[in-house]
């Protein structure tokens, strides 16, 4: 698997996890723990994007 696609799979996990917490999904929840799972699908998007620039970067070094 290449980098590029292992920051793809992150940011995709990071969009679910965005998801389950905007469309209340996950049960018993509150409206804080809904907060927590929103904000920690975004470092999961925020770190795929990092991952992918830098494969992108090291792939571009390498031909």
């Amino acid at each position: 698997m290449s980098i590029v696609t292992a920051g793809l799979l992150i940011s995709f996990s990071g969009i679910i996890v965005v998801c389950l917490g905007l469309f209340d999904v996950i049960p018993n929840s509150t409206q804080t723990l809904n907060y927590v799972f929103i904000g920690i699908g975004w470092v999961f998007i925020l770190i795929g994007i990092v991952v992918r620039i830098v494969g992108m970067k090291l792939e571009r070094k390498i031909k």
